[in-house]
């Protein structure tokens, strides 16, 4: 192989891994291991122990799919008793934060990144961030695909492959593409709280929680 070749190929793995951090790539190694819908407290230890913020009572029936190898982690912090199905994607170019109490469904994509048009030649032109917050009590249902700068209200529920483009007043019921408030929903607390962990302190590790 020429020596022009060879430094190219050194140049392109140190400009692509130099700021990939070992434990990232453990943390990665450990996660495949554990298969969808088992080991949900287990995934959540494994998480925190290599740095993520994740409250009490929180578990996660899969691995979390980062938009950012280098940052595996960083800029998520979730929050106490939320329940993350499986196949859930963030892209965490900004700061995503997930409040105490909140069930994210399976394969929900969180979006922080953007670009500005560009020219006919190019129409992806300058990258944007802006972080993504999700309030207490929130309810993603599956395949809900939320976009940059958006706020999800505390107790609001978010219908299934709705796309948000907009803040989501509190207690509300949204859903379509883009997605619109359906109705308002009730601010009484009637229900009896039982936190994910709780519900999945069985022998088999199946959730008793309903598919979302």
């Amino acid at each position: 192989m020429p020596s022009a070749q060879f430094k190219h190929i050194i140049h392109v793995l140190h400009s692509e891994l130099g700021g990939y951090h070992p434990r990232c790539w453990l943390l990665g190694l450990l996660l495949k291991f554990l298969p969808c819908g088992w080991a949900a407290r287990l995934r959540v230890l494994l998480y925190r122990a290599f740095g993520m913020s994740v409250g009490y009572g929180t578990t996660m029936s899969g691995t979390i799919t980062f938009g950012t190898s280098h940052n595996r982690g960083i800029n998520l912090r979730i929050g106490s008793n939320c329940y993350i199905n499986s196949h859930v994607y963030v892209d965490n170019g900004a700061p995503v934060t997930i409040g105490n109490g909140v069930a994210i469904g399976h394969h929900v994509v969180i979006i922080t990144t953007d670009h500005a048009i560009g020219s006919p030649r190019y129409r992806a032109s300058t990258i944007t961030c802006k972080p993504v917050i999700i309030e207490d009590g929130a309810w993603l249902a599956a395949r809900v695909t939320v976009l940059p700068g958006v706020t999800i209200g505390a107790g609001a529920v978010v219908a299934s492959g709705a796309v948000v483009t907009r803040d989501v007043p509190p207690n509300t019921l949204t859903g379509g593409v883009p997605s619109k408030v359906i109705r308002t929903l009730s601010t009484e607390d009637n229900d009896l709280f039982l936190s994910p962990e709780i519900m999945y302190r069985s022998s088999s590790e199946q959730p008793t929680i309903p598919d979302r």
